[in-house]
C-alpha cells in the first residue's frame, strides 16, 4: 500500500467537492475507476505493502481540507508460491508461503558481527540490572520449575525439528535470533508465545517515551546522516548496503542511534515506487534493486531496512500484515484477504520496536502520479499501543500488546493518523468508527492532554466515495481547555464520513486531520447551522486567558422564544468587544441593527434580536483597553423559535459602548439616572442626567433611521441643561418607533467633542411631543428653559416666559414687539409675551455685560397659525 496524499486538507478555507474511489489493477497495469466519478487532482494516499513484492498499501497521512477523491487504492498478491518459479521465489525477500527460512536469520559472519556488537554493547553497560537479574533468576532455575518449562517450551520444536538454543542474552525476545517470525512453524511460535508471555511477569515494557524523552537527542546523527547522504550520491560507488551503513553510522553511538542513522537514510533517500504500484512497471523491493533506483515499494523499504540492519548487527526482522491508512474504507473487511502492507520489527535494549519506513518517506499524489517527500517521525519505534491502530500484523505475536487485537476489533476502530498520537489526543466516546445517530444526531468527545484546536467536515458517501462535502454547517463543535464535543446532524438518511482536524492552540500551522468516523443517519434531522470559521462553538478554550470568567447563557444550543435574548458575560478585567451575528438571511446591514453592546468594569452585555426564524451564529470578540486586535472569544449557537417584527430592530449605527460603563467613566460620567442602554417610554419623552466634572460640556444628537411625518429638524428633540456638576439631557418623541441619543463631551484636557456613548430610546406608543426652541451656542452652563418649553407657539396668545439666565444684565423677547424680562430675587427672568402673528419668530436676546453693545440670541421660537395640540404644550 502506497502513502496516499491529503496535502489539500491543510487549507480548511478550501472545500472543494466529494472524492471518488480509484482503484489500481496491478496485473493488467491499468489505472481505473468507478464510471460517472471525477478523481481529483490531489488524491490522499497511504503506503503500506505485503511481504510479497505484489500487494496491497496503504498509509495514513495528516492535513485538511477537501474531502479526498480517492479511499480504496489495492494491488493484487503474487501468485501462489507453490506456482511461482524457483527464480520468483529467490527474489523474495522474505518468502513464508515456500517453507523456507526467512532471509531474516543471520548468517555467520552477520552472527559473529551480532556476537560482537553483543559484547560491546555489554561493555557500555547498556544490560539493564533488571534485564541482569532475570536472566539469572531463569537460568538458575529449577530443571522442573515453571518458568524454566515456559521458556524451553518454544525451543523444543521449530519446522523441521531442529533444535533451537537459546541464550541467556535473548530468552526475552520474541523471536529467536532476530529471524523472521514468519519463518517460523506455527507449533515454534507458540513457543515463541509463551517466552513472551513468561517474560511480560519477569519485565515492564518500555514506552518510546522511556527509550529517548524526544526526537531532538538524535539531531547530531540526524543531521550526520542527511550530511553523508550527499556525498553517498555523488559517488555511485559508495552506494552498497556496506559502505553506506558504515558512513551513516559512523557518529553512533549506541543501538539506538545505530537504528536512528538507518531510518533517516531510509526516509530521506527512498522514494516510493508510484510506477511499480500503479502496474507502469515491475515493482522494485529487493535491496540491490532499491539501492540501484532509489525506489521501492513497502516491500523494499522493509527488506531494505533489515539488510542494513544486518549489516549493522541490530536484530531486526519483516513484518506483514495489514496497513490501515488514507485508502482504508471504514468497516472494510479482510478476513479473506491477504495480507497488504510490510513493515519491520528491531530489537533494542532487550525488547523489539516496531517502524515504518515506508510511512515515515512521505506520500504519494496517485492523481498526477508522483511521490511527495513528507517525514513523519511517528513511525520511528512508536509505541505498540500506537502502532496498532495502523498495523495488524499476519502474526499477533508481532502487535506487541497484550492481550492480542483480533482483526475484527482492529477494522472496527476509530481511524487514527499519525496527527493524533502526535497531539496527544484520546478518546472519549465512541471507541467504534461507524457511529448510528439517534434522533438524527451523532455525537463524538475527544481528550487533549494540552490546550488544542479542532475542525471538522462532514461529507456524504455513496458507496464508498465521497458524493458531496457538507462543511461545517451540519455541526456543533464545543471545545473546553483539554476536551472538545462534536455533535454531527446530518441533512439526510444514508452513510456520512466525519473527517476531525486538530492543532495545538495558538498555531499559526493549518489543522491537521487527525481521525475519522462514519455515521449512518437513520433519520435527518434537518437542522442546518450557520457557517463557523471559527470552528468551536460555547466559550473559547482560553476564555479565562481572554479575561472571561462565566457566561449566563451555556454552551450548548440557546433558544430564543421571543426573538430576544440578553447575553452577559462576566470579566476578570475591563475589556472592550465587538459582535457578530450571522444568519441564512441575515445581511451585513441589517445584522448590525439586531446588536446594541455595552462594555462596564467587570462585564459584557449584548442585547440581541432575532427578526428570523431558525438558527443564528453570535460570535464574541475582545481584547484589552488599549489593545491592538479583537480576539475571537465565544460563538454561540442560537435558536429563534419566534422572531421579532424588523421595525423593532435596533437604530442603525450603534457603536460598542451603549449605556454607562468603561467609556462614561473615562470620560467623567457618573451617577447616571440610567445604566442600561435601552431606554423605554410609553409617554414618548425621557430624562437623562448624569454628574460630570465641572469643565465638561455635553453634547447630544437624536437620529432615527426612518422619520414619516417630522417637520422640524431633529436636533430640537433634544435640550440639555447644565446645572453646576448635572447635566440634564430632556428627550421628546415626534412619533413612536426607536431612537439613537449619541452623547458627547469636551473639557479643558479634550478641546474637541469625543463620543461618550450611546442610548437606545423605543417607544410604541403615537407621542405627538413638538420640538424644544431652537438653542444656540450662547446657551451657557446654568441656563434653564422653565417656560414655555416647547419651541411653537399658537398664534395671537399671550405666553408667560421664565427664564433662569445666571450673570445677565438683560433679557427681552423680540418678535413683532419686544418685551423686557424682568428678573426677580431667584434671578429667574420672567414676563407676559405676546405671540402676534403666525410666521413670526420670538428671539430670546441677553445680554450679559453691561458694557456690551450687542445681545447674543440663545433661544428661538416659532410661532404657528394652528393649535399645535394638547399634548405639545411642554416636555
Amino acid at each position: 500500500m502506497f502513502p496516499l496524499n491529503r496535502s489539500f486538507y491543510l487549507s480548511l478555507t478550501d472545500s472543494t467537492g466529494p472524492s471518488a474511489q480509484m482503484k489500481m489493477d496491478c496485473d493488467r497495469g491499468k489505472t481505473s475507476k468507478p464510471q460517472g466519478v471525477k478523481v481529483s487532482k490531489s488524491i490522499s494516499t497511504i503506503c503500506s505493502s505485503s511481504s510479497n513484492a505484489n500487494c496491497h498499501e496503504s498509509h495514513p497521512i495528516q492535513g485538511p481540507a477537501r474531502q479526498p477523491q480517492g479511499r480504496n487504492h489495492s494491488e493484487k498478491l503474487a501468485p501462489s508460491p507453490d506456482i511461482m518459479s524457483a527464480a520468483a521465489r529467490k527474489s523474495q525477500m522474505s518468502d513464508f508461503y515456500n517453507g523456507n527460512v526467512a532471509r531474516g536469520c543471520p548468517s555467520d559472519a552477520s552472527e559473529k558481527r551480532h556476537q560482537r556488537v553483543a559484547k560491546e554493547s555489554r561493555q557500555n553497560g547498556e544490560t539493564t540490572p533488571k534485564e541482569t537479574m532475570a536472566t539469572k533468576r531463569i537460568a538458575n532455575a529449577p530443571k522442573d520449575s515453571p518458568i524454566k518449562r515456559t521458556f524451553l517450551f518454544g525451543a523444543n520444536k521449530i519446522d523441521n525439528g531442529s533444535k533451537v538454543t537459546l541464550k541467556k542474552s535473548t530468552i526475552h525476545k520474541p523471536p529467536e535470533k532476530g529471524c523472521s517470525p514468519l519463518a517460523v512453524s506455527r507449533e515454534g511460535m507458540d513457543g515463541l508465545r509463551g517466552e513472551r508471555q513468561a517474560w511480560s511477569s519477569v519485565t515492564q515494557r518500555k514506552k518510546r517515551g522511556d527509550l529517548f524523552p524526544d526526537s531532538k537527542v538524535f539531531s547530531h546523527i540526524d543531521a550526520h546522516v542527511l550530511h553523508v547522504s550527499e556525498q553517498i550520491k555523488s559517488k555511485p560507488a559508495l552506494s552498497s548496503v556496506q559502505t553506506i551503513v558504515q558512513l551513516i553510522t559512523d557518529e553512533a553511538r549506541s543501538k539506538l542511534e545505530t537504528m536512528r542513522a538507518i531510518w533517516m537514510w531510509l526516509c530521506h533517500n527512498i522514494r516510493y515506487d508510484v510506477d511499480g504500484f500503479l502496474g507502469l512497471s515491475p515493482k522494485i523491493h529487493t535491496p540491490e534493486q532499491v539501492l540501484q533506483t532509489g525506489r521501492g515499494v513497502c516491500s523494499g523499504y522493509a527488506n531494505l531496512c533489515q539488510e542494513m540492519c544486518r549489516e549493522a548487527g541490530l536484530s531486526c526482522v519483516e513484518v506483514s500484515g495489514y496497513g490501515r491508512g488514507t485508502g482504508y474504507q471504514q468497516g472494510q473487511k479482510r478476513q479473506q484477504k491477504k495480507s497488504n502492507h510490510m513493515w519491520n520489527a528491531v530489537q533494542l535494549e532487550g525488547q523489539w520496536y516496531l517502524l515504518d519506513a515506508c510511512w515515515g518517506a512521505g506520500t504519494v499524489d496517485a492523481e498526477k502520479k508522483l511521490f511527495i517527500p513528507r517525514y513523519d517521525d511517528f513511525f520511528f519505534l512508536p509505541d505498540p499501543e500506537d502502532f496498532i491502530e495502523t498495523h495488524w500484523p499476519d502474526e499477533p505475536e508481532w502487535q506487541l500488546v497484550q492481550p492480542h487485537v483480533s482483526l475484527e476489533d482492529f477494522e472496527q476502530r476509530v481511524f487514527k493518523t499519525s496527527e493524533f498520537f502526535k497531539l496527544q489526543l484520546s478518546l472519549l466516546s465512541p471507541n467504534l468508527s461507524l457511529l448510528k445517530t439517534e434522533h438524527g444526531e451523532a455525537t463524538v468527545s475527544l481528550r487533549s492532554t494540552h490546550p488544542a484546536e479542532f475542525s471538522y467536515h462532514l461529507s456524504k458517501l455513496c458507496g464508498d466515495v465521497s458524493q458531496e462535502v457538507l462543511g461545517t454547517t451540519h455541526g456543533m463543535l464545543t471545545v473546553s481547555e483539554k476536551s472538545m464535543t462534536l455533535k454531527a446532524f446530518p441533512p439526510t438518511e444514508g452513510l456520512f464520513e466525519l473527517m476531525v482536524f486538530a492543532r495545538p492552540s495558538d498555531a499559526q500551522n493549518p489543522y491537521s486531520w487527525v481521525c475519522s468516523y462514519q455515521i449512518k443517519c437513520l433519520e435527518s434531522h434537518k437542522k442546518e447551522l450557520p457557517e463557523n470559521p471559527f470552528h468551536f462553538w460555547g466559550l473559547h478554550p482560553k476564555g479565562k486567558a481572554f479575561g472571561i470568567e462565566e457566561c449566563n447563557c451555556g454552551e450548548d444550543l440557546i433558544v430564543v422564544p421571543t426573538g430576544t435574548l440578553l447575553l452577559t458575560l462576566q470579566t476578570s478585567r475591563p475589556l472592550l468587544a465587538t459582535y457578530q451575528l450571522v444568519n441564512k438571511d441575515l445581511d451585513t446591514s441589517l445584522s448590525t441593527k439586531c446588536l446594541a453592546s455595552q462594555a462596564e468594569e467587570e462585564k459584557l452585555s449584548c442585547h440581541v434580536l432575532c427578526p428570523f426564524l431558525g438558527y443564528y451564529r453570535l460570535s464574541v470578540f475582545v481584547k484589552d483597553l488599549g489593545g491592538d486586535l479583537f480576539k475571537n472569544a465565544a460563538n454561540f449557537l442560537i435558536r429563534c423559535s419566534g422572531s421579532i417584527n424588523q421595525n423593532e430592530l435596533f437604530p442603525s449605527g450603534l457603536s460598542m459602548h451603549c449605556g454607562t460603563g468603561i467609556s462614561t467613566g473615562c470620560r467623567g460620567f457618573s451617577n447616571p439616572s440610567h445604566p442600561a442602554p435601552i431606554i423605554n417610554t410609553n409617554q414618548g419623552k425621557c430624562n437623562i442626567t448624569f454628574h460630570t466634572r465641572a469643565d465638561t460640556e455635553v453634547a447630544a444628537i437624536l437620529s432615527k433611521d426612518k422619520v414619516t411625518n417630522i417637520k422640524y429638524p431633529m436636533e430640537r428633540y433634544v435640550l440639555l441643561t447644565h446645572l453646576g456638576n448635572k447635566v440634564s439631557i430632556c428627550i421628546l418623541l415626534p412619533e413612536s418607533g426607536l431612537y439613537k441619543v449619541g452623547l458627547f463631551s469636551r473639557n479643558q484636557d479634550h478641546k474637541d467633542f469625543a463620543h461618550v456613548c450611546d442610548y437606545v430610546v423605543r417607544c410604541f406608543s403615537e407621542p405627538r411631543w413638538l420640538p424644544f426652541p431652537r438653542v444656540y451656542s450662547t446657551w451657557r452652563r446654568g441656563c434653564i428653559l422653565l417656560q414655555p418649553r416647547t419651541g411653537v407657539l399658537q398664534e395671537r396668545s399671550w405666553i408667560r416666559f421664565r427664564v433662569k439666565l445666571p450673570k445677565a444684565y438683560r433679557a427681552l423677547v423680540v418678535g413683532q414687539s419686544r418685551t423686557e424680562l424682568q428678573p426677580t430675587r431667584s434671578k429667574i427672568w420672567e414676563g407676559e409675551v405676546y405671540t402676534g402673528l403666525a410666521g413670526t419668530m420670538l428671539k430670546l436676546a441677553v445680554k450679559f455685560s453691561q458694557h456690551s453693545t450687542s445681545m447674543d440670541v440663545i433661544l428661538l421660537f416659532d410661532v404657528e397659525g394652528s393649535s399645535p395640540g394638547a399634548e405639545g404644550s411642554s416636555g
